[in-house]
């Protein structure tokens, strides 16, 4: 009889064990949308946490629990983990500072890096003369035409006194 009770026991135990994580809810359909404040503040304690066991390993050097090689290896291995988490929090801020933008700021650098690409795009069109002999395109540097062989001297010239 007794014997039942436990074998009925652990029938119930396997049960909830089994059926126990179908009824939860589903971690991983919500942990990949954390808000970006709350992952921050978890990367804050964490910094603050390396920070805080810099301090204890500080106190046990003091108080001659730690010898000076091992104090410098694992400050700096908590040191590089505070620099780490704080790496991570700028990234995030700066993210964060991206997507805060409004709609219309990002059109309007949108338009104003087209139109910056345009004007950079006349500057550098009006760096070409053509040839009188054949109508070759060529750049002011040039001083005979690739096409013709023509003298291209006196078109500079006048390019870049029209330029001046």
């Amino acid at each position: 009889m007794i014997g039942y009770v436990i074998l009925f026991g652990l029938l119930l135990g396997a049960c909830y064990w089994i059926i126990n994580p179908l009824l939860q809810e589903d971690v991983r359909r919500y942990g990949f949308t954390q808000k970006p404040e709350d992952i921050l503040q978890a990367l804050k304690n964490k910094k603050n946490g390396a920070y805080a066991t810099i301090r204890e390993l500080e106190f046990d050097l003091s108080m001659g629990k730690l010898d000076e090689e091992d104090f410098q290896i694992l400050k700096r291995q908590y040191t590089q983990e505070a620099v780490g988490y704080m790496k991570e929090m700028d990234k995030l801020e700066s993210l964060q500072a991206t997507f805060s933008k409004s709609v219309d700021t990002v059109f309007e650098e949108k338009i104003e890096q087209g139109v910056a690409e345009i004007r950079n795009h006349e500057s550098t069109a009006r760096k070409y003369i053509y040839c009188t002999s054949c109508g070759e395109k060529a750049r002011v540097e040039r001083r005979f035409c690739a096409a013709c062989g023509a003298n291209l001297d006196k078109h500079r010239k006048n390019y870049l006194q029209e330029e001046n």
